[in-house]
């Protein structure tokens, strides 16, 4: 159980989150999905936001079925509706309507990803991208690092952490002390194997900019540029190459291009780069729930575990990573790693365990926080801003799931009576275009508990 110490240490990531124009993109290929454009990356901001006080003593509700049900009765179709309430700190489920229902889960797909991912990783990890030499030969060894910048390294972002820039300017010095002024270049990308796409996926979709073959050696995970609209590379390894080889030439190395091949064991390092670690990388891809980020850190979850590093691997290394945790994952089904696929299933009742047991455990509390913040960042930005649903604005910290016939949202909100409550809604099967109206009932119910001073 956690004290209100704990609470604290969940929520002290609220304080200092980015709150940057990031509207919903979610992806998937059956039925077509409708969607607001996707923005991307721009500039970070940041902003403090006050949160309520929490307390152990807080009391916790008891009316929430008189307060829920009439919400989710007013659907156009209620039975396409599940969800569960929990106490954050006892566990105890508050609330249930259909819960153990197995539904299409979208983009929410990423809290199981990060929660296996820092329980399998650490926060402190991070992807090392490096520059070999064998002979005359410089290989570019992609270590998992996805978001890589094209210039010089970035201490404080956290995409361009590591810049190929900065590996060039390192590497053509080490090759001027060793009078070279010329190399042959190969990207080396071993460390994934099998497809670098999934069979579900669209690859229409590349130029949409929902996502990218996905390479352990990558530049911005793939758009071909940072701006609000971008679609993404077609082959992001070959980005990655060019923008090496023209920092290098920028540098005065004259470089021959070849095509990709693992570097032998005992080439030598001549310089090396490092991302921000993980913690900071499941934030970026829960804040702009992004499939590529989300992908890799699948595929990096089976690389710590010892199995296939690959895309066919990632989904059961995940879910093995949660049943390792003591988690039930039973009635869980996974095609891919990001919430792209239609066929990934789980229910309300098993994501809420997940949450709340991340709300428990000091070493994942960083996950919470991380999560888009009602009416102020990420994919929740323009959410809880109208006059009905304004209370839950800044109280509500979740995960959103969105595509054509499918809405969910799972995280925290904090009550009037400051009590921290777990929560899981999701919706499937809708007619397609209602999606909209859904979402209005997900978010009337969540302003429900943020209003919540309801002791019994």
């Amino acid at each position: 159980m956690i004290t209100s110490a704990g609470v604290v240490v969940a929520l002290a990531g609220y304080l200092a989150l980015d709150v940057a124009d990031i509207a919903p993109g979610f992806l998937t290929t059956k039925p077509p999905i409708e969607v607001q454009a996707l923005p991307q990356p721009g500039p970070q901001s940041h902003s403090s936001v006050d949160m309520p006080a929490l307390a152990d003593d807080a009391p916790v509700p008891h009316d929430l079925r008189q307060r829920l049900d009439p919400i989710f009765g007013s659907a156009k179709d209620p039975s396409k509706f599940s969800a569960e309430i929990r106490d954050a700190k006892t566990g105890d489920t508050l609330y249930d309507k259909d819960a153990n229902r197995a539904r299409t889960p979208a983009s929410v797909t990423k809290v199981l990803t990060a929660t296996a991912a820092l329980d399998a990783l650490g926060t402190s990890t991070r992807f090392t991208t490096e520059a070999l030499l064998d002979g005359d030969t410089l290989f570019l060894k992609g270590g998992g690092d996805v978001l890589l910048g094209a210039g010089e390294s970035d201490p404080n972002s956290i995409i361009g952490h590591a810049g190929l820039g900065t590996l060039a300017e390192t590497t053509s010095a080490f090759l001027k002390d060793r009078g070279r002024t010329s190399v042959t270049l190969r990207a080396d990308v071993s460390r994934y194997e099998g497809p670098d796409f999934r069979k579900k996926w669209d690859r229409a979709d590349i130029g949409n900019g929902y996502i990218s073959p996905v390479k352990p050696l990558m530049v911005d995970a793939g758009l071909v540029k940072r701006a609000r609209f971008s679609s993404r590379e077609q082959d992001p390894v070959n980005r990655a190459v060019k923008d090496f080889e023209k920092a290098l030439k920028d540098r005065g190395i004259d470089v021959k291009v070849e095509k990709p091949q693992a570097a032998p064991e005992s080439a030598e390092k001549a310089a090396q780069v490092e991302s921000a670690p993980v913690s900071s990388v499941i934030r970026y891809m829960l804040l702009h729930s992004d499939n590529v980020v989300a992908e890799n850190l699948g595929i990096e979850v089976a690389v710590k575990r010892g199995d296939k590093p690959g895309l066919e691997a990632s989904p059961q290394a995940v879910l093995n990573q949660l049943k390792d945790m003591k988690l039930d994952t039973a009635s869980i089904t996974l095609g891919d790693t990001s919430g792209l696929n239609y066929d990934n299933r789980i229910s309300p009742n098993e994501l809420t365990q997940i949450i709340t047991s991340v709300a428990q455990r000091e070493d994942l509390a960083e996950l919470l926080p991380n999560m888009p913040v009602g009416g102020l960042s990420g994919t929740l930005i323009k959410r809880y801003n109208d006059s009905e649903t304004e209370p839950a604005a800044g109280v509500v910290s979740a995960k959103t799931g969105t595509l054509a016939t499918v809405t969910s949202l799972s995280g925290v909100v904090t009550t009037k009576d400051g009590r921290l409550l777990t929560f899981t809604i999701m919706a499937d099967g809708l007619e397609r275009g209602s999606s909209n109206e859904a979402r209005k009932v997900v978010d009337r119910a969540v302003t429900a508990l943020a209003e919540c001073g309801c002791t019994g």
